[in-house]
């Protein structure tokens, strides 16, 4: 867990731009340009990260941590985010870059089989990228106390944690389940994911 608070706390929002380490996304990028999400208009998404175009100022900030769904058809595919950077880039036009920050092999693997079937060779990827809710993930309501958070992981976690449920749905739930319990028993993090689901 502790590698989790390292990576997240790394760079501090109150850094100058020019002083903030760069996050580089190295995977092939999608045009996206007519998927919307409630932060902005997603124009470039690859398995490392996603850009955002708003015309407003971004309610978000780096640090800000959550996780969301990348949707195709009948395929969809979560992942833990970090706002990497916020930027100006015009009198009334902002960027927002995403880091997804957590994901292992099989995360990214089902990203880019995503990706590379609703691409399909046609010019704008028909996706739809959407911020998941932590508490209904544990199945707990947003003024839970932290024991509560911690009760919920723990009952969650025995039902469908690998050593009793081997299969492969279940595995997966199991990884969705810890990382929301690693957003929101952390104090900082929650408060910076509670902010977010309040413009979400």
């Amino acid at each position: 867990m502790r590698w989790f608070k390292d990576k997240v706390r790394g760079q501090k929002p109150s850094k100058p731009a020019a002083e903030r380490p760069k996050v580089s996304r190295s995977g092939k990028r999608f045009d996206t340009r007519l998927t919307d999400s409630v932060l902005g208009s997603v124009v470039d998404l690859s398995t490392d990260g996603a850009r955002i175009v708003t015309r407003t100022e971004p309610t978000v900030r780096a640090g800000h941590v959550f996780e969301i769904a990348v949707a195709c058809d009948d395929l969809r595919v979560f992942v833990l985010s970090r706002v990497a950077w916020t930027r100006k880039v015009d009198k009334d036009l902002w960027n927002i870059g995403l880091h997804f920050f957590d994901a292992d092999a099989r995360t990214r693997s089902d990203l880019e089989k995503l990706l590379d079937r609703c691409a399909c060779g046609r010019e704008l990827l028909p996706t739809s990228v959407e911020v998941e809710d932590l508490y209904a993930v544990l199945g707990i309501s947003r003024e839970a106390t932290m024991d509560d958070i911690r009760t919920a992981f723990r009952r969650l976690a025995r039902q469908y944690h690998p050593d009793h449920a081997p299969d492969e749905e279940s595995s997966r739930h199991f990884a969705r389940i810890s990382k929301s319990y690693m957003v929101l028993r952390d104090e900082s993090l929650r408060r910076r994911y509670d902010q977010l689901l309040k413009v979400a």
